[in-house]
């Protein structure tokens, strides 16, 4: 649950064919964990207190359900084909120190989803959505593949807000639960650890290196816009990365055993 958040009373705006479900101003936190346990169906645009919700009329979709949680007794549902639906999140202290990342489970009910993950400037027009990372979904239950950690870039303006959209490409219904926002782990080190297999260094020059490739089945490079730089299936141990321009990088690391994680990197 979000701890130390004011609770203040929720209102309803109409504006541009859409509609916002908005609670009023609250203090911003530094870490949260939402299980929406205390949130139940069926009303548009249900969210905890401090969150808010972008619904398009007519058709954008966003209740508490009760089916299937990853734990119980709800989940966010999201769905609508050509229409969007965005949650946002509660507003942070720390959302582009680059000290914290976001973790949350996903599934949908058939077929191939795709959920948003990225950011706000203004809660109340959905236009000022910024895509950090596309979502691809495709288990039908929360298993080993259903969790998602995601990095966020220090170039995020330090008043945003992130937030989950349903961009509507999809006919798929989209379920996610345990929400979290909380401190990376702390290596010890500069490089990027993950079970027994570690990529490094980072920051890099020209190449990066990856232990235990043989556990990876392939790797996704995005830059800090959500873009798509590389795609390497069966990747080897040393991967030249000369020609990328200075700046931050995501790495993620798609495992053999259906699992991801992203990490960030830094070229100089």
């Amino acid at each position: 649950m979000i701890k130390n958040l004011s609770i203040k009373t929720s209102i309803v705006i109409l504006f541009f064919g859409s509609f916002t479900v908005s609670n009023a101003q609250c203090t911003p936190i530094s870490e949260f964990s939402e299980n929406f346990d205390t949130l139940s169906c069926c009303n548009m645009g249900v969210v905890p207190t401090c969150w808010n919700s972008i619904l398009t009329s007519g058709g954008g979709n966003q209740i508490i359900s009760s089916t299937s949680p990853a734990s119980s007794p709800s989940n966010v549902y999201q769905t609508g084909y050509n229409k969007v639906s965005i949650v946002i999140m509660p507003p942070l202290t720390n959302i582009n120190a680059g000290t914290h990342h976001f973790k949350f489970k996903a599934r949908v009910n058939s077929g191939q989803g795709l959920l948003d993950f990225g950011y706000l400037t203004d809660i109340n027009d959905m236009s000022t959505f910024v895509v950090l990372q596309s979502i691809a979904i495709s288990n039908t239950t929360y298993d080993n593949t259903s969790e998602r950690i995601l990095d966020v870039p220090t170039t995020v303006p330090v008043n945003a807000r992130l937030a989950i959209r349903n961009p509507g490409t999809t006919w798929a219904g989209h379920y996610w639960d345990d929400a979290v926002w909380e401190a990376k782990s702390n290596l010890g080190t500069n490089d990027l650890k993950f079970k027994d297999f570690k990529i490094y260094p980072n920051p890099f020059t020209d190449a990066i290196t990856i232990s235990e490739t043989n556990q990876i089945k392939k790797l996704q490079i995005t830059d800090v816009s959500g873009r798509l730089i590389r795609m390497i299936e069966k990747p080897s141990s040393t991967i030249n990365l000369k020609d990328l321009k200075a700046g931050v990088y995501f790495i993620t690391v798609h495992q053999k055993d259906g699992k991801l994680e992203t990490y960030k990197t830094i070229k100089e």
